[in-house]
């Protein structure tokens, strides 16, 4: 049964989005910047997620063993409607994702990850960053596990030669 507008909450109901809230905001918001790589579209997601999930309260109430799977599911979903307005669209990103990340080195790290292709950026955020399994991961992409195997694998040789040349450069510019 679906919340339609003008029909009531339960507290119990309201509770139990709120704590959903609060366990996978992290999570949906991480996905969304991987995928789209801007924070304003990012945003957009997140809400179309959770106003989703707040219309879908049965998910709460009768699957909550499947909640974060249905989460991701549809946050994945939301992206790629946000991509396919963004082609339709021609809207450019307004800012790195790295500002989501507070400690330095994550910032870097990430800011090489958003350079990287769709393909390896998702598959290298599921996997070391969310810690789903190749398994998971395939499922997650509607890919094949050695299809996963092999974008994480040439993902952390991109990354590695990425990191490479940007420590080349810092030292660069430290000899200068």
């Amino acid at each position: 049964m679906s919340k339609k507008e003008g029909d009531f909450v339960t507290e119990m109901e309201k509770q139990l989005f709120d704590k959903a809230v609060e366990d996978y905001s992290d999570m949906v918001t991480g996905l969304c910047l991987v995928r789209l790589g801007n924070r304003q579209d990012a945003e957009d997601c997140y809400q179309n997620v959770f106003l989703k999930l707040y219309r879908n309260m049965e998910m709460l109430l009768k699957e909550p063993e499947h909640l974060k799977a249905w989460l991701i599911t549809v946050t994945v979903n939301e992206c790629k409607n946000a991509c396919r307005f963004r082609i339709r669209h021609k809207t450019e990103p307004l800012e790195a994702v790295s500002s989501f990340y507070e400690d330095e080195h994550d910032r870097q790290l990430m800011e090489q990850i958003m350079k990287m292709p769709s393909i390896y950026r998702e598959a290298i955020y599921l996997h070391y960053y969310m810690g789903y399994s190749v398994t998971e991961v395939a499922k997650i992409t509607d890919s094949r596990e050695g299809t996963v195997k092999s974008r994480l694998k040439r993902g952390r040789d991109l990354l590695k030669i990425m990191l490479t040349e940007d420590e080349k450069t810092l030292d660069r510019e430290e000899l200068l």
